[in-house]
């Protein structure tokens, strides 16, 4: 048990080691002029521009096949789950 708890002991203390490393390194982005820290909130970003409104990504239409093989599978659900009922 001694061994586990070392083990974790030791995985808490990379952690900490990375954590810091990635903090520099978003520190020295942001300096660069590159994406800003992860710490930033939204309302604390620079505005250079308007935000532009994300497009919604819209699915394909469904081909008449793909519909009639859709419901061929729903139905046989049903009647599968009817048929257990009873």
């Amino acid at each position: 048990m001694n061994e586990i708890t070392e083990a974790i002991a030791a995985r808490h203390a990379q952690i900490k080691t990375l954590q810091s490393d990635i903090e520099t390194l978003q520190r020295g982005a942001s300096v660069l002029g590159g994406e800003p820290s992860a710490k930033t909130t939204p309302a604390r970003q620079p505005t250079t521009s308007p935000a532009q409104p994300k497009t919604k990504r819209k699915r394909k239409p469904w081909s008449a096949a793909a519909k009639k093989a859709m419901s061929k599978r729903i139905k046989a659900s049903w009647a599968k789950r009817k048929r257990a009922r009873r």
